[in-house]
């Protein structure tokens, strides 16, 4: 039984799913079947101590020496960082990936929404839930984007050297060279390559039985339901759907966002201009 020497620790609705499924493939990685085991993010799992999460690496191929999981929500989380450095001292990597924090926020939002988890409109989440630090149990669209803060704090207790920041829409533009950096990081096989490289997934489909739709168009009685009941009603034929953010909530989110994106490109050494506009 071997504990991870790497982890995917963000961010949410930033390419961390299609990132799982990739290194899934790789001969020379393993992780489990759960992507998001969040063992360090909530507390009825972390109450359960480090044995419980062993279990997650029971089946770790004893020819591999790359061991992860992916739990998008640890970059934010103010107590994970902390919990890691305490329960996985030796741990070698940890990869961010970072994306525009105003199209993560309103992938957030139409996530939540077609899975019948939104009770806010985003014009109502942004008037009610905006905040620049992640809290847990809150409303985290817009304080999960706020990235540089939360890297800081990794960097802090971890090093630089043992923390790669991917941004997305690298993923979007040259998938091969995304993950051949992620590859060269964790020290195995740059070049390998797999049909998952190029899939896109959590695709934004709704589905179209007549009880779901119901809630879809009022989602303010989405609080009636409960989680067992909001999977039960995603079920049957899917389409396609995409929603619009006002041209007004965009800006507001833009100037919001720049001075965290600001910090952010001079961390990384790189021109994030697209993402103030």
């Amino acid at each position: 039984m071997q504990l991870p020497n790497f982890l995917i620790i963000g961010s949410q609705k930033a390419g961390t799913t299609s990132l799982y499924h990739v290194l899934r493939k790789h001969p020379e990685i393993y992780m489990p079947d759960t992507k998001e085991v969040n063992y360090f993010f909530y507390e009825n799992k972390y109450s359960k101590g480090i044995e419980y999460y062993k279990n997650y690496f029971s089946n770790v191929p004893q020819s591999v020496q790359v061991v992860g999981e992916a739990s998008p929500g640890y970059i934010c989380h103010p107590l994970v960082p902390e919990r890691i450095k305490r329960d996985l001292p030796d741990i070698e990597k940890l990869i961010v990936t970072v994306r525009n924090p105003v199209d993560r926020a309103f992938s957030q939002f139409t996530d939540n929404l077609r899975h019948l988890e939104a009770e806010l409109t985003f014009d109502e989440a942004f008037d009610t839930a905006m905040n620049e630090v992640f809290e847990p149990g809150k409303l985290g669209y817009f304080s999960r984007g706020t990235y540089i803060q939360y890297i800081e704090k990794y960097v802090q207790l971890f090093g630089r050297d043992r923390l790669l920041v991917l941004v997305f829409e690298d993923l979007k533009t040259d998938p091969v060279s995304f993950y051949g950096k992620c590859f060269e990081f964790l020290g195995v096989d740059p070049e390998f390559q797999c049909p998952e490289m190029d899939r896109k997934f959590n695709a934004s489909n709704i589905w179209s039985n007549p009880v779901y739709s119901w809630f879809f168009k009022r989602p303010r009685n989405t609080r009636f339901l409960t989680p067992q009941l909001q999977r039960l009603l995603c079920r049957g034929k899917q389409r396609r759907y995409e929603a619009l953010m006002s041209p007004e909530i965009r800006n507001r989110l833009v100037e919001f966002y720049k001075p965290w994106n600001d910090r952010l490109s001079e961390f990384l050494g790189r021109d994030l201009s697209d993402w103030n506009q």
